[in-house]
């Protein structure tokens, strides 16, 4: 990037604009191309609930792990993480249920043992205290939303992974997000925040279906 002298008091428009940084897990890029930004991580607690297969919790603790998250998988299927697992190390906990969650006092990035993440995909779900502190970020993967409890009620984020699930995400989200839900193309899905929602189709690297794939035998 060029060397750029800042001008003190530049009412004239032609100098910087600063903005915000985004910070948190790409999930890929908009219809217009943009990059869509998760901010889990941070100081304030993300509760995540997500409309599709399992398989994008590996994806979401993948991609956490990767920005200095440590992650507790609660699942019904730990030989899907077992890839994941072995290159993640200490910085991956399974099990198949949250128990004791979080195993660490969730700290900021660098103190401690960091931030603190929890992804189940368990039937039931987790206790709606979760992911309510600082520096937690919990999320729940179902087909459909429980009928009992209170967690994705004060969801923080939504994430809906194609249109079979747009008759499950209206008691969650009410009809806007079924109509988004059921204009997805194939390959897209969708975030609903309280800002509003975005439609993106999700990347994946090599090295990370790598570790997400369940080798064949």
């Amino acid at each position: 990037m060029p060397a750029t002298r800042w001008r003190e008091g530049d009412t004239d428009g032609a100098g910087f604009a600063l903005r915000d940084a985004q910070t948190g897990v790409r999930l890929g890029e908009d219809r217009e191309g943009l990059p869509v930004v998760l901010p889990v991580g941070g100081s304030s607690g993300m509760r995540i609930g997500v409309l599709g297969e399992s398989l994008f919790g590996r994806v979401l603790a993948c991609r956490m792990i990767a920005v200095g998250i440590q992650v507790t998988a609660a699942t019904r299927g730990p030989v899907l993480w077992r890839a994941l697992s072995e290159a993640a190390g200490s910085r991956l906990v399974l099990g198949t249920e949250e128990g004791s969650w979080p195993p660490h006092p969730p700290r900021p990035p660098g103190v401690g043992q960091g931030p603190q993440g929890l992804v189940s995909d368990v039937r039931r779900p987790p206790p709606v205290s979760a992911g309510g502190g600082s520096w937690c970020t919990v999320v729940h993967v179902r087909r459909e939303a429980p009928r009992h409890g209170s967690f994705w009620r004060t969801l923080d984020a939504l994430l809906t992974l194609g249109t079979d699930f747009a008759e499950t995400v209206g008691p969650v989200a009410g009809e806007q997000a079924v109509r988004v839900t059921s204009s997805l193309r194939p390959g897209e899905i969708a975030l609903f925040r309280a800002g509003g929602a975005r439609v993106l189709r999700p990347d994946v690297s090599p090295a990370e279906a790598a570790l997400l794939t369940v080798p064949s035998h």
